[in-house]
């Protein structure tokens, strides 16, 4: 609950603290006194929207602190909105976005003047209470359904995702097919290239290599005078020595080993010169096949290596996008057993929500009656989703296959409206009232605050709305503003909301009122400038019938 605010330099507002009970507090006081200045300063509070027109004249900045309890813990939110633009927001007195302090305050208050019944108005927000209402909770249907949905979305994200990807791949797919037959068909073999250039040079200069391979056969043997014919006497004479001088044994047979060798390179040179030819066809077969290993490597990363690698990459690539269908059909698989529990449990909250739907709508006729719209209707309005994930015959969302919506019909003869097309706010008032009541806690917040719930009604019906406040503060802490001393007579704290003009300047002050003051405060609204006696003595009584008289 909100145990204090503190507002300081907030439009009329210098400085204020008020410390706030458990049970129903009531702010009252004169039209134009600033009552609606505390609603301004609570919203600011829990993430409202900051402007300098909201700082006190003279004052360069304007801070509103609320301290909260919940249970054991305190809470503390604190915003400060300054004329520089440097406004700041606080929780636990640590700096935080306003979002995180916006999050914070729904969690702690409802704020609910005139036409500010946000979660009422939301037609987004019907279904969740109509589920609140009937109870769905943990390993619930709708929490089950919620696991199942989410299963779902993941595994339609990869299903997406896929066909994408299959996609992409069958648009390529001819060409990378293409581009894989091209180097598939060209073979191109690790050193092949290297084989080639050599092949091609041998190829361009054949006459010169052939002429080279006569001349040195000519003279190593066949030629006159050739090498082979020294050498092979050289060998004699020193084989013939070295039986005179054994010495010379080894270099004779060095000299035999040196002339066989001789033999050898002469009879290869000889054949190589008959061997070597320029073909013009095979030279050109072999430029080609240069050029096209050039041409596949400029395409595929400028090395064979590359153009292999590249090869490699393709064929597993299309092997990918033939395996798509079995993905596909895996996914499909999960997905269909997904949808089949979510249809089963779909149909299990629709059954349950209709049910509920019939007892809140019971129940808030019956509310509605009491605070004076006798001739009131109101239904839930529920309809299969228009749109969603198809399953079924029936679409799906995120809280299963229905949609919400909670209708108005306020007085006799009029058509069922949305809650947002109710012209009146004191019958808007009214119907979010009944709803609080029946509903409960709506948000899980411990403080409501309620501004002209009052408006457009008086008499009976305000002595009915100020019971359901009282009775409502039983549960959670209530603020109200309110101009009727019906309700504020059943306060369990009440504050009187007043201007005071002090040296040329006009300030808005908060008094808690205590017994006497309390019946003055309900006589001035019951009797207004002049309090009576005979007023005195109604409020006295109002106040003892009220329950808040010894």
């Amino acid at each position: 609950m909100l145990r204090a605010l503190q507002i300081r330099n907030f439009a009329l507002i210098e400085n204020a603290e008020i410390e706030l009970g458990e049970g129903l507090n009531v702010l009252s006081g004169e039209t134009g006194a600033g009552k609606s200045i505390l609603i301004q300063a609570l919203d600011l509070l829990l993430g409202g929207r900051g402007s300098s027109e909201l700082i006190r004249q003279g004052e360069d900045e304007s801070e509103v602190t609320g301290l909260f309890v919940r249970g054991a813990d305190e809470v503390s939110l604190r915003r400060v909105i300054s004329r520089s633009g440097k406004n700041r927001a606080y929780l636990n007195e640590r700096p935080v976005p306003v979002s995180v302090l916006e999050q914070s305050g729904r969690e702690l208050v409802d704020l609910a003047g005139q036409h500010e019944h946000q979660v009422l108005l939301d037609q987004d927000r019907h279904l969740t209470l109509l589920d609140e209402f009937a109870g769905f909770g943990a390993d619930s249907a709708l929490d089950r359904y919620r696991s199942e949905y989410a299963a779902y979305t993941s595994l339609a994200g990869q299903r997406r995702d896929l066909e994408a990807k299959a996609r992409e791949s069958r648009e390529r797919e001819e060409f990378l097919r293409f581009q894989l037959r091209e180097i598939g068909e060209a073979a191109v073999r690790p050193g092949e290239e290297e084989a080639l250039l050599q092949e091609k040079d041998v190829s361009k200069h054949a006459v010169r290599l052939r002429e080279a391979g006569v001349r040195a056969e000519e003279a190593l043997e066949s030629g006159e005078d050739a090498v082979l014919q020294r050498v092979s006497r050289v060998a004699k004479d020193i084989r013939q020595a070295s039986q005179l001088d054994g010495g010379l044994s080894e270099t004779a047979a060095r000299l035999d080993a040196a002339l066989c060798e001789l033999q050898d390179v002469a009879r290869y040179l000889g054949a190589y010169g008959e061997r070597v030819s320029c073909d013009p066809e095979r030279l050109q077969a072999v430029e080609d096949r240069l050029a096209l290993i050039a041409r596949l490597k400029k395409k595929h990363g400028g090395t064979v290596e590359a153009l292999l690698e590249k090869e490699k990459e393709l064929r597993q690539g299309l092997a990918l996008l033939d395996d798509f269908e079995g993905e596909a059909s895996r996914i499909d698989a999960e997905i269909a057993a997904h949808e089949k529990k979510m249809l089963r449990l779909a149909r299990e909250i629709t059954q349950a929500r209709q049910k509920a739907a019939g007892d809140l709508e019971v129940k808030i006729i019956r509310e509605l009656k009491d605070l004076g719209m006798s001739s009131a209707k109101f239904t839930v309005s529920l309809k299969p989703l228009k749109s969603g994930a198809p399953a079924g015959g029936v679409f799906l969302g995120d809280r299963g296959a229905d949609e919400g919506e909670f209708l108005v019909a306020p007085n006799m003869g009029e058509g069922m409206h949305p809650l947002a097309k109710i012209a009146s706010g004191g019958e808007l008032s009214r119907v979010f009232l009944a709803i609080k009541k029946v509903l409960g806690v709506v948000r899980g917040a411990e403080t409501c605050v309620f501004d002209e719930v009052d408006s457009g009604i008086g008499g009976r019906i305000a002595e009915v709305v100020g019971r359901n406040l009282a009775e409502m503060a039983r549960r959670r802490q209530v603020l109200c503003i309110t101009h009727l001393p019906q309700i504020a007579c059943y306060a369990a704290h009440h504050f009187m909301i007043r201007k005071e003009t002090e040296k040329g300047r006009t300030h808005t002050k908060v008094q808690r009122l205590q017994t006497v003051q309390r019946e003055e405060e309900i006589a001035r609204m019951l009797a207004g400038v002049k309090v009576t006696d005979q007023a005195m003595a109604h409020a006295r009584e109002m106040l003892k019938s009220a329950g808040n008289q010894q």
